[in-house]
């Protein structure tokens, strides 16, 4: 058969993508070409995967045709990366036509569930699901969102002309799952909001799980268990934070306790007693880094790991 360059040039964009290494310790990863942004980490028989929001330096992720697709990539070891193929995309005639944001990953049932925020063109947004067996395919479970804000009464969320209701959270709890996301009260101030389920597909709303005066807006929920108490994380604008309570179901609306100022996400790899092994980004470098939090020191901050020697401590 004749040659096919055109097939070529595909096959030769995404061996470059693969091929790509770089001192990601130091820089941070991102794939060839692209910032990461919201992103989780996922493991699966002994390999990391990483799924996060992909797009364009320099381009607004409000523009359509930017963040549209996820950035898919895996480790064994936080040093080496290999980057694969884009795993889902926007639905161009769903309500999840405009962008893809922040997806978070469990697994239940024989399957891998991954929780997303659909985005329309001007920016309104709604949480949705998608399943996958080999966590590399991915297909949406239904035709509508899964959390659906607009019909919550105390959510300011119009299903046009921009709305915020983003950044999904699910853990396992008392047999069943909770959800934590970030969204906006009538009253306009900055929420993480709580729904519950039996099955990962049909959620009852919660209400507000934690509400600060002072932000009119949160980003990237996260929630960790230590012994008794129950740490909410979350950032966005302005500092990565947390507040405590000791319950899974609502947190003092207090004024929370700063961390670090130019992080936006933070999710947990490992925990080695008082010190936590973590991955992280910001909306100053767009890049997936590696940190350690040790919560021993009296102001705990996330300091960045350079030295693969570091891993070592952690069993990576």
């Amino acid at each position: 058969m004749p040659a096919n360059p055109d097939y070529q040039c595909y096959l030769d964009a995404v061996a470059r993508q693969r091929s790509h290494q770089e001192d990601w310790l130091t820089v941070g990863y991102a794939p060839l070409g692209f910032y990461l942004k919201d992103f989780c980490l996922h493991r699966a028989e002994g390999v990391w995967h990483l799924y996060h929001i992909a797009g364009t330096p320099g381009v607004s992720c409000g523009l359509p045709g930017n963040e549209t697709w996820f950035g898919h990539a895996t480790t064994r070891d936080f040093v080496h990366w290999e980057t694969q193929e884009a795993c889902f995309f926007i639905d161009t005639k769903g309500w999840d036509h405009g962008h893809v944001f922040a997806p978070f990953v469990i697994s239940h049932g024989g399957k891998h569930w991954m929780f997303y925020t659909g985005v329309a063109t001007d920016n309104t947004q709604r949480i949705g699901v998608a399943t996958s067996t080999d966590l590399f395919h991915w297909e949406r479970v239904g035709n509508r969102p899964v959390i659906r804000p607009e019909e919550y009464g105390w959510a300011f969320c119009p299903t046009s002309g921009g709305a915020a209701c983003r950044d999904a959270h699910v853990i396992a709890h008392d047999g069943g799952f909770e959800m934590y996301y970030t969204a906006v009260t009538k009253e306009g101030g900055g929420c993480v909001a709580r729904a519950s389920s039996a099955d990962l597909v049909t959620w009852r709303d919660a209400g507000v799980a934690y509400a600060f005066s002072g932000w009119n807006q949160c980003e990237s929920s996260n929630v960790q268990r230590l012994g008794d108490r129950w740490r909410l994380f979350f950032g966005g604008h302005h500092a990565w934070s947390y507040v405590d309570s000791d319950n899974p179901f609502r947190w003092p609306d207090v004024t929370p306790k700063t961390i670090r100022a130019d992080v936006t996400g933070m999710e947990v790899i490992a925990r080695r007693g008082d010190r936590w092994l973590v991955a992280y980004f910001g909306l100053r470098y767009y890049r997936l880094l590696i940190g350690v939090l040790d919560w021993s020191r009296p102001e705990p901050t996330i300091e960045q790991v350079r030295d693969p020697a570091v891993l070592a401590g952690f069993e990576l």
